[in-house]
């Protein structure tokens, strides 16, 4: 896996411009992450329980469509483990503990995304101005394209997270819903899935 040095990122950039948005019709190289979905984190941000219901819909989406997951726990002998809710629509995904504000300081989740040859992942999770942000800038340090659920994130300062997911974006993150998310993926209504993700959606909370 090639690490991107810091005056590198901006080239990395200027090449996710030129492509064609968000390539998600590829299944290969796809993975999704659900960063520190813990209720002792959960209850200081905004509008919890929805946030909860986007992250387990997110990741109920993932399994039907056979997208690997992992799910990352901040310390949690202090905090507690990920929302039992959350971790039953996330059955068989990879659980990492870490104490570092990034995932890529989670022992064992950079030999995840090696042996597993993620080239894209797709981030959820809290909070959105730390260690979603850290996440993502070490993904795109290593070379990862990133797309983060803008309904899957969250924070206990709004305004923190939107300039974190504008700095983001400037770095070449892909900011999207999750039903766009997923209607990318499927393509159209002729995909094997279809129904099973409309059902998820249509049981979403408003």
């Amino acid at each position: 896996m090639t690490i991107l040095p810091n005056h590198q990122i901006h080239l990395v950039e200027m090449k996710k411009c030129d492509e064609e948005e968000v390539p998600l019709a590829e299944k290969v190289g796809l993975a999704g992450l659900i960063i520190d979905a813990q209720p002792r984190l959960l209850g200081g941000v905004a509008k919890p329980e929805r946030l909860i219901d986007s992250i387990k819909v997110f990741g109920r989406s993932m399994r039907c469509l056979s997208v690997p997951l992992a799910v990352t726990e901040q310390v949690p002998h202090k905090l507690g483990p990920t929302d039992q809710e959350v971790m039953e629509a996330c059955t068989g995904s990879l659980t990492l503990s870490k104490d570092s504000f990034s995932a890529f300081g989670c022992p064992g989740f950079e030999e995840w995304i090696s042996r597993g040859r993620i080239e894209h992942l797709l981030l959820t999770g809290i909070e959105t101005p730390i260690c979603v942000y850290l996440t993502a800038v070490d993904a795109v340090r290593h070379g990862l394209t990133v797309t983060i659920l803008t309904d899957c994130v969250g924070c206990r300062r709004a305004e923190d997270g939107k300039w974190a997911l504008r700095k983001l974006e400037n770095l070449g993150c892909h900011l999207l819903p999750l039903e766009s998310l997923l209607h990318a993926m499927l393509k159209s209504a002729k995909h094997e899935e279809f129904r099973s993700i409309s059902a998820l959606v249509k049981d979403r909370m408003p």
